[in-house]
């Protein structure tokens, strides 16, 4: 007998099982996270995102640099002149996106 899930169920399913293919990418060493409701991935040219702080440049443009503060806490002076400054392999980015989108970095 097939048993209808309720909404709620469903929901709780869907992240189970988006957790769960997060940490088989983790430890394939591909990072990733959460951009919205969907999982994508970061690391280099086969992935959605190469690094990530190219992940957290496209959610500034994405979001609004405004909403993304908001989210973050960043100073948007601060923000502004780190994004210009600050490497692209810089934890400061890793930080960002594991500490506000849901990210997991891949076992190395």
């Amino acid at each position: 007998m097939i048993e209808i899930m309720t909404r709620e169920q469903a929901k709780t399913f869907r992240e189970q099982r988006l957790l769960e293919e997060q940490r088989k990418l983790a430890e394939q060493g591909i990072s990733s996270a959460f951009e919205g409701r969907n999982l994508v991935t970061i690391g280099d040219s086969e992935c959605d995102y190469y690094n990530f702080k190219h992940f957290v440049t496209t959610q500034i443009f994405g979001m609004g640099i405004d909403n993304y503060i908001s989210k973050t806490g960043w100073d948007k002076q601060e923000l502004i002149e780190y994004l210009a400054t600050v490497d692209q392999y810089d934890d400061i980015w890793k930080d960002d996106v594991l500490d506000f989108f849901g990210g997991m970095e891949g076992n190395y």
